[in-house]
């Protein structure tokens, strides 16, 4: 297998006879679609769009949430040659307006009608008044419901194809080479404007034939797809599946997995941190408010869990344990799932010893777009709390002299879009991509992530700190929603805090957000978080003071990006005020001494 259109092929050969392969919850019932449906779709999708005139090369926008039809679209292109260019759906209207004119999309799939009405309000080559058909896109939905009156959706697009006299799968095969670009997927831009990442097809296929190797996936196994499509982790992961025959059932969104988990009983999961950090706040809540007898059985069986997951092994006060305690936590998961992978930002210590503790496996990762995107993971057999996980196969990596993590591997981008001079930045003249981020290897070539290059902290004193250790120390208590620790080009660290206004924990809930910001109690409890993480961190690491937030960080207003990374310069503008009062009362007392 080269490309992934190999990859529909392989799925069409191998596990035609799934009646289950793809799933979705709709209308209150449960859509399945088998592969043999599924592939038939792709097919009656590719010959459509080769007969309105798509041709190699040309660039299909695909702006929606998770579902099966995403990946129609998807292999349709694939089939054709045409590159699809994913869009975040949480994207703003100039976002998008940034992606589809920077690509060039003369088509764009989308999923709902608040999406098709900010699309049709967009002029996306550059003209004042017209809007985006009038500009040359060609607008699809992916069912009748989110139509306009009269607009296209996918059922009618493909009706409305003429059949030809040979339309079966096995006249796409051969259409796409390996060296072809297979997508072009635009980066969060945490530092500037998204740039679009050219991937080929063998820069996916060579990170799935990589990874299979690692994880023993098959047809029994049943995955939870949340993450967005748009993001190269969850869609190199959906590859994988259908590598492997797994049956993938769509969320379209994170909020509604928890609720998903008792139905759809996973045996694997692949999220970001935030899904497993939400939960373990909610399981510590969950045990704080515990009468003390319970209390005493649950510090009991944590730390039989603990020493069982250093020592191994399953011995009888583990099953004891098991029973009385981690069972119902396993049973918030759907009680079947054997390993879960956490990637796309480091997640907490704390975190990931606490799955390990109640016996859910929790694997770390790590890649980037440009890599598409695994470069070290950690897998049965080779796991090392704290780290993410040693080269994965195929993959060369070492730590220049500044410390900053650079790679070789077969998924290493083409290049970005349109953009020479920032391609030949970020790979050297030997073939080494420079990932942007801080890290180190041990003796046996696990690697650690520090922080990204762009987010140290350099102190007025000279000091190197990296931010997002501490961040993470802090985000795990239930209190905490968001932190930014700022301290760049000042004496020492402070921290903008925002409080979890959305599930205050005891004795808070039943506070506003006005309330909770103003009670000397909670400040108290910030504190002691702050003074607990301080504890642990050397005295130029300390966080000093902090100030409360009157509101979330977002995607809408910047401050963020689609994968919940911190745009640290644009709070650090953005708060620019906040932040000066915290260092206002330490220069007082300096000028008073002088």
């Amino acid at each position: 297998m080269e490309t992934l259109s190999d990859l529909l092929f392989r799925v069409a050969e191998r596990y035609g006879e799934r009646e289950d392969l793809l799933t979705i919850r709709r209308s209150r019932r449960t859509e399945s679609f088998s592969a043999t449906r599924f592939v038939d779709a792709v097919r009656r999708t590719a010959t459509a769009l080769e007969a309105h005139g798509v041709v190699k090369g040309d660039r299909v926008a695909l702006f929606s949430t998770n579902r099966p039809e995403w990946h129609v679209v998807d292999f349709a292109c694939h089939l054709l040659g045409a590159v699809p260019v994913p869009i975040y759906p949480t994207l703003t209207a100039a976002q998008v307006a940034y992606i589809l004119l920077d690509s060039g999309a003369g088509w764009i799939f989308y999923d709902d009608a608040a999406k098709r009405d900010l699309v049709t309000g967009l002029a996306p080559r550059g003209a004042e008044d017209d809007g985006a058909e009038q500009q040359g896109l060609r607008l699809v939905a992916l069912d009748a419901a989110a139509a306009a009156e009269s607009g296209t959706h996918l059922e009618a697009l493909i009706g409305d194809a003429a059949p030809s006299a040979d339309d079966g799968l096995e006249r796409f095969r051969g259409r796409v080479s390996r060296d072809d670009t297979a997508s072009i997927i635009y980066t969060s831009g945490t530092t500037g404007d998204p740039k679009g990442v050219i991937l080929s097809h063998w820069n996916f296929v060579s990170n799935i034939l990589a990874c299979q190797k690692l994880y023993p996936l098959g047809e029994e196994d049943q995955a939870l797809s949340f993450l967005p499509l748009s993001h190269v982790f969850e869609r190199t992961v959906d590859y994988l599946f259908f590598f492997r025959g797994v049956s993938i059932h769509y969320s379209p969104a994170i909020e509604r997995v928890a609720g998903l988990m008792p139905t759809v009983r996973p045996t694997v999961l692949c999220s970001v941190p935030r899904l497993y950090e939400s939960a373990y706040m909610r399981i510590q809540a969950t045990f704080a408010t515990q009468p003390r007898t319970r209390r005493r059985l649950i510090d009991w069986a944590l730390g039989v869990g603990r020493r069982r997951a250093e020592r191994g092994g399953a011995a009888f006060r583990g099953l004891i344990a098991d029973r009385l305690v981690f069972r119902k936590i396993k049973q918030r998961f759907g009680g079947r799932l054997r390993f879960a992978i956490s990637g796309g930002a480091p997640i907490a210590d704390e975190v990931g010893a606490f799955f390990d503790t109640i016996g859910i496996r929790l694997y770390q990762g790590y890649g980037l777009t440009e890599t598409a995107p695994v470069l070290a993971v950690e897998h049965p057999g080779a796991a090392r709390r704290g780290s993410v996980g040693a080269a994965a196969p195929g993959v060369e990596l070492r730590i220049d002299a500044d410390g900053e993590i650079l790679a070789r591997t077969e998924g290493l981008m083409q290049g970005y879009w349109k953009k020479p001079r920032e391609t030949a930045e970020a790979i050297d003249s030997e073939g080494w991509f420079h990932t942007g981020d801080i890290g180190r290897l041990d003796d046996d070539g696990y690697l650690y992530i520090t922080d990204r290059k762009k987010d140290l902290l350099i102190t007025s004193g000279g000091k190197n700190i990296a931010p997002q250790p501490i961040e993470q120390m802090m985000i795990i208590h239930p209190a905490v929603a968001q932190v930014v620790v700022v301290g760049d080009g000042y004496p020492y660290l402070n921290a903008l805090v925002v409080p979890n206004y959305a599930e205050p924990p005891p004795p808070f809930e039943e506070l506003d957000p006005d309330e909770l910001r103003r009670d000397p109690r909670f400040r108290d409890t910030i504190q002691r978080v702050l003074d607990g993480v301080n504890e642990r961190l050397p005295a130029h690491e300390r966080v000093r003071r902090f100030r409360l937030l009157e509101r979330e960080l977002t995607i809408q207003e910047g401050e963020i990006t689609p994968t919940l990374k911190v745009r640290r310069k644009i709070v650090n503008e953005r708060y620019r005020d906040v932040i000066a009062s915290m260092y206002l009362k330490s220069q007082r007392i300096g000028q008073r001494q002088r």
